[in-house]
């Protein structure tokens, strides 16, 4: 668990068996990471709004509430900050500003800008009509954010050979996506199932890359450890650059912690039989 600034620093993180220093640590057990010389905690995905969304379901609005209990933990996991970073997809509904979110935008705006003093948004598929935010001059929404040799994109980027080769010429070391809010499957024989967010983590051609699971405790991704590589939602992961079944899995749970798994590879197999 992440404490206190010196705690946090020179922590060293595993890719394809070789150590490597990394600028960011996962939180504890939080589907959230954190940049330690930025002081800022980053996540992504929250789809507020999701449940006006549900043509015919009537829902009622709990998930503001999930997002802004897991955002305080975040905060005390890692001893407070003075940024948040969003990877994109903050709201849901691509064709307007919902109802819901005109309500739920500003009100978790509201409630983050009373811990920390700046929100930068990583521009998501989802993030149109962004009239929620107009009023939050401590909000900058950006199309990509670049902390030092590591880059932050959504992920849902077609162009995003054009993107990674700028990334090159630019020393990036690692880049962070989204997008595909990825999850584990566990069970057992008797029929029990878990789903379990996961972080993932690989590499892109000469790149780190660390894909982040959703914030948002509804909105629905990718079974990483059932789906095959055609499935995946994020063109990136789609792409032949990125051997899936290589990629490191760590899933995060709140009891738990964060729990390190074999590369895909060495457990998908198993996993199908379940």
């Amino acid at each position: 668990m992440l404490r206190g600034a010196e705690e946090r620093r020179g922590k060293m993180g595993e890719v394809s068996g070789k150590s490597v220093q990394r600028r960011f640590e996962i939180v504890e057990g939080l589907p959230a990471i954190f940049f330690c010389e930025e002081d800022a905690i980053c996540i992504a995905d929250l789809h507020l709004g999701y449940e006006s969304s549900l043509a015919g379901i009537s829902l009622p609005s709990r998930q503001l509430q999930e997002v802004e209990r897991k955002f305080e933990l975040a905060l005390k996991t890692c001893g407070g900050a003075s940024k948040l970073i969003i990877n994109g997809d903050l709201k849901h509904v691509f064709s307007e500003a919902s109802r819901q979110e005109w309500a739920e935008v500003p009100m978790f705006l509201d409630f983050v800008l009373s811990f920390v003093n700046e929100i930068i948004l990583v521009r998501g598929n989802h993030d149109t009509f962004l009239g929620p935010l107009r009023r939050f001059k401590e909000v900058e929404v950006v199309n990509s954010l670049e902390i030092g040799d590591v880059l932050l994109i959504h992920g849902h980027n077609k162009d995003f050979i054009r993107i990674f080769e700028w990334a090159k010429a630019r020393g990036i070391a690692e880049i962070v996506i989204a997008h595909e809010h990825p999850f584990l499957i566990l069970g057992d024989r008797v029929g029990a199932r878990v789903r379990v967010p996961c972080f993932l983590r690989g590499r892109f051609g000469g790149f780190r890359i660390c894909v982040l699971p959703a914030f948002s405790p509804l909105a629905g991704g990718t079974a990483v450890n059932v789906a095959a590589k055609s499935e995946f939602l994020s063109p990136i992961l789609r792409s032949d650059f990125v051997q899936i079944d290589e990629m490191e899995v760590l899933a995060v749970d709140e009891s738990a912690g964060t729990l390190k798994f074999p590369a895909l590879k060495k457990w998908k197999a198993f996993s199908l039989r379940l």
